[in-house]
């Protein structure tokens, strides 16, 4: 009897289990589909000093998109302090114009800006107006000489393309021209062709600019070595013929050295005005015009250990290049092209009225080798001063 009435007690709780399963079997057939606002990852964490916090850090990360030459980029300004919209639009133009490096190869920057959350978002675009190989061959140089020293290397390799990056912020494009001619004139053997220099500044004005160099030669790599051989042989022949001036002979040896020299090269060399204008021209060929035969005897003294110079200047009104050669007492002029004017180891006075040059460029001369310049004359007015 107890066994029977446990039975009926338990069939109506299972009964109601079964009811339960069975409701509870609906449940776990529905779908739920749960909505809510998309929120995208956060933005790397980064340092301070890589963070995009402020109109620095903007204008620097630009700077560097630029610098790699980077097409396009997201940039994150987080926990940025400023307006972000009007910052952005400044740092483009501030990257695009008045940066040496922007102004030299930027042709635009676009961008959008959205507000993501806690942070704004900029997508750039940079077109450029360089290619990556221009870029590249940006090089940084001080303003004390290395420019100069630099373009004088870039010729005697026979360098075309230059970018230089230069804090001298006074230089001109002018000045570029100048150090080339500086270098072809002090170094006619290294230097065999005065090339044609095109020269821009990035930006016109700034304390920091680009430099873009180009250097036409109007021959190639293997002429210009074939040049410098040619002229090395025409040096050693003189080297040959004349000897070199004796470091101890003083200036009486070391002129009579020169005056060898130069009857050396009147014999060889024709003077003539319509002739090339380089030492190749005078020493190879056989004949230049005044600028030829001053870059020759330059040549020429250098390979006898004799200091002489090029001066640019003129001669009755035509320009003209002769020399000045220092002696231990002096410096001299002498042309070898002054159309029948005898002018050896000559001062200033001998020269002034028909020669003009640019005294504060080259050492004076104020005496002619071996004896005084001569005074001017003392003429007395009757019953008056000297004058």
């Amino acid at each position: 009897m107890k066994t029977w009435a446990s039975k009926r007690l338990l069939l109506p709780g299972l009964a109601l289990m079964l009811a339960l399963l069975a409701g509870c079997a609906g449940f776990f057939d529905t779908e739920y589909y749960a909505s809510e606002p998309y929120q995208p990852p956060p933005p790397q964490e980064t340092d301070a000093d890589g963070a995009i916090s402020d109109y620095a850090a903007l204008r620097q990360a630009l700077m560097e998109l630029v610098a790699d030459r980077t097409e396009s980029a997201q940039l994150n300004l987080s926990g940025y302090d400023g307006d972000p919209g009007q910052d952005i639009s400044a740092a483009c133009w501030e990257v695009k114009s008045s940066t040496a490096l922007g102004a030299f190869a930027v042709d635009r920057i676009t961008y959008e800006l959205s507000r993501i959350v806690s942070y704004y978002q900029a997508d750039v675009r940079i077109t450029y107006k360089r290619s990556a190989r221009q870029i590249a061959a940006l090089e940084t140089v001080g303003p004390d000489g290395t420019l100069a020293a630099r373009l004088a290397q870039a010729l005697a390799g026979d360098e075309t393309y230059l970018v230089l990056e230069t804090s001298d912020a006074s230089l001109t494009a002018e000045d570029l021209r100048r150090y080339v001619a500086e270098a072809y004139y002090a170094d006619p053997l290294s230097v065999p062709v005065l090339p044609t220099v095109s020269a821009q500044l990035f930006p016109e004005t700034g304390v920091r600019r680009i430099a873009e160099i180009g250097l036409d030669y109007g021959l190639d790599s293997g002429a210009l070595e074939s040049r410098r051989e040619e002229l090395a042989a025409a040096l050693n022949a003189i080297e040959d013929a004349v000897g070199p001036a004796d470091p101890l002979g003083g200036d009486e040896s070391r002129a009579a050295t020169l005056r060898t020299l130069c009857a050396y090269l009147v014999l060889h060399c024709r003077p003539d005005e319509t002739a090339g204008p380089t030492a190749w021209d005078a020493l190879v060929n056989g004949a230049a015009d005044s600028e030829g035969m001053a870059l020759a005897l330059e040549a020429a003294c250098g390979r006898l250990g004799l200091d002489c110079q090029v001066v640019a200047g003129r001669l009755n009104e035509a320009d003209h290049r002769w020399n000045i050669v220092t002696l231990d007492g002096g410096s001299y002029h002498v042309d070898l092209a002054g159309a029948g004017r005898d002018v050896f180891l000559a001062g200033d006075g001998e020269l002034f009225g028909d020669y003009w040059w640019d005294t504060s460029l080259y050492p004076a001369c104020p005496d002619s080798f071996g004896k005084p310049e001569p005074t001017p004359p003392v003429f007395v007015l009757p019953n008056g001063p000297a004058i």
